[in-house]
């Protein structure tokens, strides 16, 4: 889907026909937005002849780049940046590239999926009965803002899950999951840092007064993103830290829980070892007379049965009596 917008005589003028743009873009003082949302192989083809854009700039935009970036040409800028959806999908925020190529007076959108901050420019210009003057890289600055402006929400989402997850450690009653639940949330978390990083430093490069496309009054409002940027690394450090100071609070809960089923362990191996030492001596009197010899004097006695068991029953207090003593029962 291609979308256009020019903005001429503090007139929006939208849908304008793609044959009509490159009269529109003779006009220095006029200014072009073309948005293409899913872009086909003709839209493509479009935007090579009517911009002369470089064969690698147009590679870039058909394939996903893993890191943000940007190129400066002679004609234009190309910018490859990253965005997240407010809504989570499964558990999960869903990441989206937008690449835009911007000139003297005109800028070109292009991204696979319904960007927020695209639709919110959208919205903003379909509301303006007025018209604006505003120039190609302003837009480009309210793309960028809002794109970033949707971090925090998600931040703010994972401060909480962060959170309510350590106090269930701390708390000692992690769940089963717990561990699974921090390694998840620990990825998502470096591979976001991932993404902002180099991106941080692309916004710091159009904050720039000399940069090429960009006027000195949009550099102050790219000033205000690249703060806005800095609080988004700066908080994901925060988090890194937190989600690391989870993971050893869960360990040391684990190894608590470990040390209490290893002494109860042993206190029932104690026990155990007690009775079996009791029983020895008692095993070996009965192993004795248990022997099948025809000649024991013992087994001709009147008396001998109750006699055996009377010194078994002594052996057995007094080796009970001798191990409270020593403090070993």
């Amino acid at each position: 889907m291609i979308r256009s917008f020019v903005c001429k005589d503090h007139r929006i003028l939208r849908d304008v026909p793609l044959k009509q743009i490159k009269k529109h873009l003779k006009n220095k003082k006029t200014t072009v937005w073309i948005d293409l949302e899913k872009p086909t192989d003709s839209e493509y083809k479009f935007l090579e002849q009517t911009f002369d854009f470089h064969a690698l700039s147009i590679e870039d935009c058909k394939k996903s780049l893993e890191l943000p970036k940007v190129d400066i040409f002679e004609d234009y800028i190309f910018v490859v940046l990253h965005s997240v959806s407010p809504k989570l999908e499964k558990g999960h925020p869903k990441r989206g590239e937008v690449d835009f190529f911007l000139g003297k007076n005109y800028l070109i959108s292009v991204h696979t999926f319904k960007s927020p901050s695209v639709e919110h420019l959208v919205e903003k210009l379909e509301n303006n009965k007025k018209g604006t003057t505003k120039t190609a890289d302003f837009f480009m600055y309210e793309i960028i803002d809002y794109a970033i402006d949707l971090y925090f929400p998600l931040l703010d989402n994972w401060e909480d899950y962060i959170e309510d997850l350590e106090s269930s450690i701390i708390s000692h009653k992690p769940s089963k999951n717990s561990l699974k639940k921090i390694m998840r949330i620990k990825g998502e978390v470096l591979h976001l840092r991932k993404s902002i990083a180099p991106q941080r430093d692309v916004i710091n490069k159009l904050t720039r007064r000399d940069f090429p496309f960009i006027h000195p009054l949009t550099s102050i409002y790219f000033r205000d993103v690249y703060d806005h940027i800095m609080r988004v690394y700066t908080e994901l450090e925060t988090q890194r830290d937190l989600i690391n100071n989870a993971f050893e609070a869960y360990m040391s809960v684990l190894s608590n829980q470990m040390n209490v089923i290893s002494n109860k362990m042993n206190q029932v191996m104690h026990k155990l070892t007690i009775i079996a030492t009791v029983f020895m001596p008692l095993t070996f009197i009965a192993g004795i007379y248990g022997m099948n010899f025809r000649y024991m004097p013992e087994l001709g006695w009147r008396y001998g049965y109750y006699v055996i068991l009377g010194i078994m029953f002594i052996i057995a207090i007094l080796m009970y009596f001798f191990f409270r003593k020593r403090k070993w029962a």
